[in-house]
C-alpha cells in the first residue's frame, strides 16, 4: 500500500514562473506535481491541495495559522504532509510550526527551490523527493527537507541566497541526509512526540528581535515599550554579551 502524502502548496519559488517583473508563483499544485517523473508519482498516493499563492515574504503570522490548521485538520488521514514555500522565510515558517503542533504524530516537511520547478536546472525536484520520502517515513515531527538534507524545523536557517545548499541545521545534527543508501534517518537526533498533538494557533505578533550592535542607544526601548511591543528578544555578541558602559 502506497504511503498517502498530503500535498500543500503556497507558493515561493518553486512555483514560480518568469513575468514582466521577475518571478512570482504560477504554478498550482497540480502543475508542480506534475513535473515529477512519473516513478514518483508511483511511490506515492499524493493528495493536492493550494492554501496559499504568495512569495514568502509575504508570509506573516496570519499565514502560519493557516498552515498550522491545515495540518492539524488532516493529521489523522495521511501518512505524512509535505508543504512547498518559498526559501526566504521557510525557517521561519518550520520553526513556528514546530511549536504550533507540537507532539504532531506524522512527519510534516517543508520545501522549496532556489529555481524555479519549471526551470531546466531546478532544485526543486530533488528537494521534493526527499521531502516526499521523509513525509513517509513514519517520522513524526516538523522538517525541513533540502539539497538531501532533512533538518529539525526549529533548527534550521537560511544562511546561503543563492546556492542549492541554502540551509544549516543550528547546532544540532540532521534528522536524515540522503546518500547511496537512500533515506538515512538519524533518530538520536529527533525527540520523541510527548503527549497528544493540540493546535496552538494563538500568536502574539507584538514581538520585536533586535540584533545588538557596538553602540546601540538603549533609547530605542522605550520606543519599543510606547509601542506596546510585549516582549523583546536581544540577538547578543557570542555567547550573550551586553555592553554596558557609556550608555546606561
Amino acid at each position: 500500500m502506497r504511503p498517502h502524502i498530503l500535498l500543500l502548496t503556497t507558493g515561493g519559488t518553486i512555483a514560480s514562473l518568469p513575468t514582466a517583473e521577475g518571478l512570482a508563483p504560477g504554478l498550482d499544485g497540480e502543475a508542480l506535481a506534475g513535473l515529477l517523473p512519473q516513478g514518483i508519482m508511483d511511490c506515492y498516493d499524493i493528495t493536492i491541495r493550494d492554501i496559499l499563492h504568495l512569495d514568502s515574504s509575504n508570509i506573516q503570522p496570519e499565514e502560519w495559522q493557516t498552515i498550522a490548521r491545515h495540518v492539524f485538520e488532516n493529521r489523522m488521514e495521511y501518512s505524512g504532509i509535505v508543504i512547498t514555500h518559498g526559501t526566504d522565510t521557510m525557517a521561519y515558517t518550520a520553526s513556528v510550526l514546530s511549536f504550533m503542533l507540537r507532539g504532531i504524530s506524522i512527519p510534516v516537511v517543508l520545501t522549496g527551490a532556489q529555481l524555479p520547478m519549471a526551470h531546466p536546472l531546478s532544485d526543486g525536484m530533488e528537494n521534493l523527493r526527499t521531502a516526499l520520502a521523509m513525509a513517509a517515513s513514519g517520522v513524526p515531527g516538523v522538517f525541513l527537507a533540502f539539497d538531501r538534507k532533512v533538518i529539525l524545523g526549529c533548527r534550521a536557517v537560511k544562511t546561503r541566497t543563492t546556492d542549492f545548499d541554502a540551509f544549516e541545521s543550528v547546532n544540532w545534527p540532521l534528522a536524515a541526509n540522503v546518500d547511496g543508501k537512500g533515506l538515512q534517518i538519524h533518530r538520536e537526533a529527533i525527540p520523541a512526540p510527548a503527549g497528544a498533538c493540540a493546535l496552538r494557533d494563538k500568536l502574539c505578533d507584538k514581538v520585536f528581535l533586535i540584533k545588538l550592535t557596538p553602540g546601540l542607544d538603549p533609547e530605542i526601548f522605550n520606543m519599543l515599550l510606547q509601542m506596546h511591543y510585549r516582549g523583546i528578544v536581544i540577538e547578543a555578541f557570542g555567547a550573550g554579551g551586553l555592553h554596558f558602559v557609556r550608555r546606561i
